[in-house]
């Protein structure tokens, strides 16, 4: 079985591994996310879950299928899981997915067809469609996502949008196992941005990155348990990718991005500060942050296909602090500008 391949679309060979990171998942949603692996059209190699020290119930709605590996280990959250996971994994390709999201059958077929038939180490990436709790379509958030991945994947430097902001869903990547191997494993210091502290790593090795253009290929379920609905903790982790990817040496133009949108995530931290009451502090930090992010969105020292957006957003963020700022010292008039 470790030695097995199968033939896709394009006349390559391929050993895939699929991994889900485990921690008592909902069992109707987990057993759709399996169904979904093992029914893909171009078979996986294995299927290699991780329970991260949560309860084994999750076992009663396995199917009896040969390529089911389950290990266990102490809770440790989903990044050191997913390191765990693929040191495990026998496949020359490994695809990631969440416990509950789903693939639609042709996504692996699909994702392949963009390899070279001689393979080796890259990275495919590849649309997402958002649905609710329930599977409902979300048409905004899933239309959004897919204009943003079209945006980020055109014009050709792939690695520029992926600066920019993150596009790429954690349960689309199918990436070769020798990349992991380069680049080191997820990073549990940058979480919930791990996946992409990952991603830019591997763009700025210099490994392939082959975008999917066509249709959404794999399903994120958004509801309340979701860790992006916690903005603060999102926000913060962002800086914390962006400040560890300019210490890694950046060239010049992707240094750019990071750095106006770092001053741009600080600025918006600040304003948390602010809906929750905290004037004193908010006052304090907007007089550390705030000229910064004014000399870069000044300075044009941006050129790439980007940067008129950044320049907008920074100039709708220097205008909403400063407005707050005066009125943080007015107490009858902060509530009037809790949304502004």
């Amino acid at each position: 079985m470790e030695n097995s391949v199968t033939s896709g679309a394009n006349g390559g060979t391929w050993s895939i591994s699929a991994v889900i990171a485990v921690f008592n998942p909902e069992l109707e949603l987990f057993r759709q996310a399996v169904a979904s692996v093992l029914g893909q059209s171009l078979p996986v190699l294995e299927l290699v879950l991780v329970n991260d020290g949560g309860s084994d119930e999750f076992r009663s709605v396995l199917p009896d299928d040969i390529r089911i590996r389950v290990f266990s280990k102490p809770n440790e959250g989903v990044a050191a899981t997913r390191n765990f996971a693929i040191d495990q994994c026998r496949g020359e390709y490994i695809a990631l997915l969440d416990q509950d999201d789903f693939w639609y059958p042709d996504k692996l077929a699909e994702q392949t067809g963009m390899i070279p038939v001689t393979g080796g180490p890259c990275m495919v990436v590849s649309p997402v469609e958002v649905v609710d709790a329930t599977g409902v379509r979300i048409e905004k958030r899933s239309s959004r996502a897919l204009a943003k991945y079209r945006s980020r994947i055109s014009g050709g430097d792939v690695l520029e949008g992926l600066a920019d902001d993150n596009f790429i869903y954690s349960s689309t990547p199918l990436v070769h196992r020798e990349v992991f191997r380069r680049v080191g494993g997820f990073d549990a210091a940058t979480r919930p941005h791990d996946d992409w502290d990952m991603y830019l790593r591997i763009a700025m090795e210099g490994f392939p990155l082959h975008a999917y253009p066509g249709k959404a290929l794999s399903v994120w379920r958004m509801h309340e348990s979701n860790e992006s609905r916690k903005r603060l903790a999102m926000m913060e982790s962002k800086c914390v990718v962006e400040e560890k990817a300019l210490r890694t040496g950046a060239a010049a133009g992707i240094a750019a991005i990071l750095r106006s949108n770092l001053a741009l995530d600080r600025i918006l931290i600040d304003n948390l500060s602010y809906n929750d009451g905290d004037y004193a502090g908010f006052r304090k930090s907007i007089r550390r942050d705030l000229p910064l992010l004014v000399k870069l969105h000044s300075s044009n020292g941006r050129g790439d296909r980007f940067a008129g957006e950044f320049r907008k957003r920074a100039r709708r963020a220097v205008m909403k602090s400063a407005r707050r700022y005066l009125l943080s010292f007015l107490p009858f008039a902060r509530g009037q500008v809790q949304s502004i």
